[in-house]
């Protein structure tokens, strides 16, 4: 397996599987409960999708092991019951999971792999985009991961993500399309706004003065024409891309990755006509 060596999780199991392609049986190794505070790196090989992958011993076939497994964070004091299936007597399973770990602040059990993937992608985006964790209200450690856990669990866009997640895997959808709809799911999960072209929040403050990176202002001047949803503008002094603003009133998100709204203002015609204009920067790495 890499990224990880089995000798690393906390506990592993041996194993027999039925060969999907040579139809006999064969032994692997699995992992079964491994900690991601000690061993960081089953992060991204469980965002390859090359966690707990078995070889058969005949003819060479890989496949990937159907075994449940425990994914513990011990420092966000999170543990993750993940079933690849469904298992029979569901509800007696979660029970004895539930009375045998139930001491960890956060308890959750997934019942598909999109899930978890998902949920990795979204702490390694988070960590790495200073401008998003600006912008952000859903809070960090256990109030971030309820809230998100909630939206892994419950939003229908999580179908729409499972099955590009699918078609990528197999060929049929590119990683720019996986990545807007991942996109999506950000600008769902911040309950962010499209963009007033007279730069005028909800609440009537002004928000010309709000897109900010490295300590410095972002004049808008230089980009209005040019806001659209592929649209990038980049900090100048260390060149993240930046997403958004964040009212300092009232602490609503807008974002042009979502359109354009004439106003959100009462005192003028309201038109919350999504505008889009022609692609001007398609060779720009998107927000994602």
């Amino acid at each position: 397996m890499k990224g990880i060596h089995i000798n690393q999780a906390e506990s592993y199991s041996q194993e027999a599987f039925l060969c999907a392609s040579c139809n006999r049986e064969y032994e692997a190794k699995v992992i079964t409960w491994v900690d991601a505070s000690r061993t960081p790196q089953v992060k991204q090989t469980l965002l390859r999708w090359e966690f707990n992958m078995i070889v058969c011993t005949h003819c060479g076939c890989r496949q990937q092991a159907e075994t449940p497994f425990f994914y513990e964070d011990f420092e966000e004091g999170l543990l993750l019951a993940v079933f690849p299936r469904i298992p029979e007597s569901r509800g007696s399973v979660e029970a004895s999971i539930q009375a045998k770990y139930g001491y960890y602040p956060i308890l959750e059990f997934f019942y598909d792999m999109t899930q978890l993937w998902t949920l990795l992608y979204l702490q390694e985006h988070y960590r790495a985009n200073k401008n998003l964790r600006g912008l952000s209200r859903l809070g960090t450690g256990e109030g971030w991961t309820r809230k998100v856990l909630h939206f892994l669990k419950e939003d229908p866009l999580m179908i729409d993500i499972r099955e590009r997640l699918t078609e990528s895997f197999f060929g049929d959808a590119t990683e720019d399309q996986l990545m807007d709809l991942l996109a999506r799911a950000i600008y769902k999960l911040e309950d962010m706004l499209p963009w007033p072209q007279d730069r005028r929040c909800l609440c009537g403050a002004d928000l010309s003065g709000e897109l900010k990176c490295c300590g410095k202002q972002v004049d808008l001047k230089e980009h209005d024409r040019l806001l659209s949803r592929q649209y990038v503008i980049y900090c100048a002094s260390c060149g993240e891309a930046l997403a958004g603003v964040s009212c300092e009133k009232c602490g609503r998100v807008y974002t042009w990755k979502l359109g354009l709204v004439r106003s959100y203002r009462k005192d003028r015609p309201q038109d919350q006509r999504v505008m889009d204009r022609p692609a001007i920067s398609r060779n720009y790495p998107q927000f994602d």
